[in-house]
């Protein structure tokens, strides 16, 4: 699996940690079954993470994301992205919201920030819920809209692999 990382500074000592985790061939023939016309597809989850739990993270660098996120949209124009909001332990300033709600609030409101810009480059998305009962995480896929007809694919693939 191919990747590409970022580091990205919150001019206040914390990071945020960007991965594209990119499915090879072998995933994309055998795991997600892509039809040979689509064989050039790119399929590739995103993973954000802060480099240092303990910090808080300045808004900047939340922007920064999105701007990041965007430029590989634009290099990668044969691309399908997801994301799957985490649903490890974050510490909070209140109890009324699960930390996965909170991140998922979270890139949801990067996500319609962002929204104008994602349209212009003909990018659009589709939000599911993938894995058990009890253990279920919101998640999105990014796509152009040639690839509709096969995000089904992705949306499968993702919702049987945290089943």
């Amino acid at each position: 699996m191919n990747t590409i990382e970022t580091l990205i500074p919150d001019n206040k000592g914390n990071h945020l940690v960007v991965v594209l985790y990119f499915y090879d061939e072998i995933d994309k023939r055998h795991t997600f079954q892509i039809p040979e016309d689509y064989q050039n597809l790119e399929i590739a989850d995103i993973n954000i993470r802060k480099l240092d739990l303990e910090k808080p993270l300045g808004l900047k660098s939340l922007f920064k994301l999105c701007d990041w996120l965007i430029d590989q949209f634009m290099m990668f124009p044969n691309a399908i992205f997801s994301f799957i909001c985490s649903m490890e332990d974050l510490a909070l300033r209140h109890s009324a919201i699960t930390p996965e709600e909170y991140r998922w609030k979270l890139f949801e409101a990067l996500y319609h920030r962002s929204l104008k810009r994602l349209q212009s480059l003909d990018i659009n998305s589709i939000s599911i819920i993938v894995g058990p009962e009890g253990y279920q995480a919101d998640a999105r896929i990014f796509y152009r809209p040639r690839h509709s007809s096969i995000v089904h694919i992705v949306e499968s693939h993702l919702k049987n692999k945290y089943r």
